[in-house]
């Protein structure tokens, strides 16, 4: 039995070694879950306030200049804020092994980005004018979708040549009524679908040059 030990030894170290590593990893898994369940929750906040402030200046009367001018340049930061977000969400599921929570950030997520979505239309009816162009983008999660990942690439290109361009990106295939009232408004039926400025729709995937061409016509 004595020859057995080292092997036996070997195996229970390893065992240590595993367990210890499970747990940096779940530690590390629960860190980022945090963190961008904290970001949501900032998000959904700001989204919140924003709405407050109209229903307040609908209400109570006066300041529509002075709400429009504040909404106008919070706008960007919330925008910039929510994209980023909706990368590192991304990324962390993507190296996430241990934490199932990721579906339900997304969901809160994808609600917070549809109230972001609502207040700037708002502002644009409200304020009677918008610097930003709006597009709603629809892709497809539950099955692989190369189209839709070719169409965010032109999006992300095209955000570098318009920086008043805002992307509100949301997947076609969930059961969020939220998200259906949009594809229903638009009559949406394939992916990659983009709707500019809750007008213009356009159905499968739209390439970087006629896409520049109805961006060019909103400026």
């Amino acid at each position: 039995m004595a020859h057995q030990s080292p092997y036996l030894k070997a195996a229970l170290l390893t065992l240590a070694i595993a367990l210890i590593g499970f747990f940096f990893i779940s530690q590390l898994d629960s860190l980022r879950v945090n963190e961008l369940r904290n970001s949501v929750n900032a998000l959904s906040y700001q989204s919140e306030s924003e709405r407050f402030l109209f229903t307040y200046s609908q209400v109570m009367g006066g300041g529509a200049n002075e709400l429009c001018g504040y909404v106008s340049k919070t706008t960007q930061i919330k925008e910039d804020k929510a994209y980023a977000l909706s990368e590192k969400i991304r990324y962390y599921e993507q190296s996430n092994i241990v934490n199932a929570e990721y579906e339900t950030i997304k969901d809160e997520y994808y609600l917070s980005n549809a109230a972001l979505y609502l207040n700037m239309r708002s502002t644009a009816k409200y304020c009677g004018s918008s610097p930003y162009t709006t597009i709603l983008f629809f892709y497809r999660v539950k099955q692989d979708c190369p189209e839709c990942r070719a169409q965010g690439g032109v999006l992300d290109n095209l955000r570098k040549k318009y920086p008043n361009m805002r992307v509100f990106a949301f997947p076609n295939d969930t059961d969020h009524e939220f998200i259906n009232v949009f594809l229903r408004r638009h009559n949406v039926t394939a992916v990659p679908s983009l709707v500019i400025d809750d007008s213009t729709v356009l159905q499968g995937l739209t390439d970087e040059g006629k896409l520049s061409a109805y961006l060019a016509r909103q400026s």
